[in-house]
């Protein structure tokens, strides 16, 4: 399939939603650490995802669970378009107090409540969301989420408490430093949470959905997002961002994103502005 054609809007605010246009190959396999909940408006999004290709049309939602490799395409020769928020699985996990994370392994869903839930977090992009708002919708998606799945049951033998002080540690340590992040191991992890480092790993990933050191990339990529998006030199975002060098980088941004570093801030333009991808 040839590359895409297309454009990337940011909506207002810090959350991270946008909209997207794209016609052909929009992203390369990738696998984000957030979940994606977006809304289709124009043509044929079409992706793989669990083994299936799947396709969603103007008004259904497209539901990704963290950690799920999945890629993204028009499913006809028309270009495709939607509107999408990445949901963090901490704020899900603080709805669902140590139950396994729910997923749609069909990752497309009509559903009614989910639509409106969509549609009420997406549909005014000229406004950044109210903190409460965007709460209250959140708890609306993870308990939506739990109801239409059979997997979210409650991990008895898990410790919550313990794997919300080790995620907790992490984002402090990534950020508050300014400079190149202190490199973190499960040793210094199990002395916050007072619990065994090898079962920090196993708890840690059923209730946010990845691993500590994979949640220690995603924050590091989340912070060079910004940091692109502010017109930084990419040698100086990977440095600041605890990255060995810009191929380090480069290779865990498109790993995660499904493009690169430099795409992104061609892409990122002030709000109202459109720019093609590649």
């Amino acid at each position: 399939m040839r590359k895409n054609q297309g454009w990337v809007k940011r909506a207002a605010g810090e959350t991270e939603r946008f909209e997207a246009c794209f016609s052909g190959l929009a992203y390369a396999p990738h696998r984000h650490d957030t979940y994606t909940l977006a809304l289709t408006t124009a043509g044929v999004q079409s992706f793989h995802y669990r083994g299936q290709l799947r396709h969603s049309l103007p008004g259904e939602v497209v539901i990704l669970h963290p950690d799920e490799l999945h890629d993204g395409q028009a499913g006809t020769d028309s270009p495709f378009a939607y509107r999408a928020i990445t949901i963090n699985p901490v704020e899900v996990q603080q709805v669902l107090q140590g139950a396994s994370l729910p997923f749609l392994p069909s990752g497309v869903t009509k559903d009614p409540q989910f639509v409106r839930i969509a549609g009420a977090l997406l549909a005014e992009f000229d406004r950044p969301l109210e903190t409460l708002e965007q709460q209250e919708l959140i708890y609306s998606f993870a308990r939506c989420l739990q109801q239409n799945t059979n997997n979210s049951s409650r991990h008895t033998s898990v410790n919550y408490q313990a794997m919300n002080r080790v995620r907790e540690y992490i984002d402090d340590i990534i950020t508050i430093n300014s400079d190149m992040p202190a490199e973190i191991t499960l040793d210094e992890l199990a002395l916050i949470a007072q619990y065994s480092k090898w079962q920090i790993t196993r708890d840690f990933r059923a209730l946010y959905g990845t691993t500590p050191y994979r949640y220690v990339i995603l924050k590091r990529l989340q912070k060079a997002k910004t940091l692109i998006e502010r017109g930084l030199p990419l040698v100086q975002v990977a440095y600041s961002c605890g990255f060995t060098d810009q191929s380090h980088l480069h290779r865990h941004f498109k790993q995660c994103f499904g493009t690169t570093p430099k795409v992104w801030a061609s892409l990122h333009q002030p709000p109202g502005q459109f720019s093609k991808g590649e």
